[in-house]
């Protein structure tokens, strides 16, 4: 069998198909199917040599140091991803070269990059964010392999100060533009926070936004609602935003969507794993990887509401939109040597999806991931339900 697709990222621009494999990262042409290129880290003792700050896991640990996320620079010059056992934060070019690889005290659990393409925000499972300017890893190309820069966990202010912080869990964080062109970053943990601090004055918080009761594990803003803010996590509803102000407009039930003969019993809990957005349709679809079930909702302007409209089965690890016709990329986890690791659909106006293409999925998913011997061999990819916090604990 082979490793499943546990990442997704496309660029825009160049049309250009990134994927998380396990440790690694490839680069396929999302028009003709071709592997492009391919990241693969590098040995340990092919690096330069550095005096010991943190312990590290080895770099060849495929089996653990997977990449957890994964996006490209708005201008279309970097991608970017962060590992877990080795916890660090990969920059790329295009072209997936090596440009720097920059280790962190804990596991990285959110990354986003600001609109100017110019630095990588990034929260740890700490708690603490921290903002890497991409200029600062870029090396030039004669030098070879970059070194691994690092944060030290007992000097962690040495190098790279967190420029804020939670008392709990990060879990995800994205960078935003209010309509005074005032940036900010809303970040959200596990214990039901969502924060909205000015950036780059970090130490002002602006607001909170109340009102969940569980983990927040996903965070979106509309393309065509700047004000809007979408979130969901571990409760039995998604949160509807209006985040420069704070107001909560609207709590909207998924738990009946996801169990519509179900009761309240506690195996029947909501585990929202992702939540993504098609602008071209004004759409917003939500998975839940308990059920694993995509969830499609219309968002409404006048007045601003959620629409429920359909839903898709799956098992899903991961969505890609290119943002044209309303194509969509789904990484999906199949066991089953028969089925396609990566599938193209449409999803029309009333939510509805419909593969195409192939084809070019088919030669995608040959192309693409490696074999491995068992699902033993992967880690945990549907793992969002366990930062639910029970009684017990």
């Amino acid at each position: 069998m082979k490793h499943p697709i546990q990442k997704l990222a496309y660029d825009h621009t160049s049309k250009a198909l990134y994927l998380a494999v396990g440790e690694r990262i490839q680069k396929f042409d999302s028009v003709t199917g071709e592997l492009r290129n391919q990241w693969i880290p590098p040995a340990q003792e092919n690096r330069e040599p550095e005096e010991p700050k943190v312990k590290k896991a080895k770099i060849d640990d495929n089996q653990h140091n997977v990449f957890r996320t994964l996006t490209c620079s708005p201008d279309g010059r970097y991608v970017v991803g962060s590992t877990d056992e080795q916890k660090s934060l990969v920059v790329l070019d295009a072209d997936l070269l090596e440009v720097n690889i920059r280790n962190f005290p804990k596991r990285p659990s959110a990354i986003d990059i600001t609109g100017d393409s110019s630095t990588v925000i990034l929260g740890d499972k700490f708690g603490d964010v921290y903002a890497v300017p991409i200029c600062d890893l870029v090396h030039p190309a004669s030098a070879g392999l970059s070194k691994i820069s690092e944060v030290s966990e007992n000097e962690s202010g040495s190098e790279l100060e967190p420029i804020l912080g939670h008392v709990s869990m990060l879990v995800d964080l994205l960078v935003t533009e209010d309509q005074r062109g005032m940036r900010h970053i809303i970040s959200s943990d596990r214990d039901e926070h969502v924060r909205v601090t000015k950036y780059p004055e970090s130490y002002i918080i602006e607001r909170f936004c109340l009102g969940h009761e569980q983990f927040v594990s996903q965070l979106l803003i509309p393309k065509w609602s700047p004000n809007t803010l979408i979130s969901g996590g571990g409760d039995d509803f998604l949160a509807h935003w209006d985040w420069t102000t704070g107001e909560l407009l609207e709590k909207v039930d998924i738990h009946s969507l996801l169990y519509p003969n179900g009761s309240e019993e506690e195996s029947e809990e909501v585990a929202v794993s992702g939540i993504w957005q098609v602008p071209e349709r004004q759409l917003v679809i939500a998975y839940d990887e308990t059920v694993k079930l995509l969830l499609i909702f219309k968002l409404h302007n006048e007045p601003r509401r959620l629409e429920y409209i359909n839903s898709f089965s799956s098992s899903i690890l991961d969505v890609a939109m290119t943002g044209e016709n309303g194509e969509a990329w789904l990484s999906i986890d199949d066991p089953s040597d028969s089925h396609q690791l990566i599938r193209k659909f449409i999803i029309s106006e009333q939510g509805e999806l419909t593969p195409v293409d192939s084809e070019l999925t088919q030669a995608i998913s040959d192309k693409a991931s490696f074999t491995i011997a068992s699902r033993d061999d992967v880690v945990a990819l549907h793992s969002i339900a366990l930062l639910r916090k029970h009684a017990e604990h």
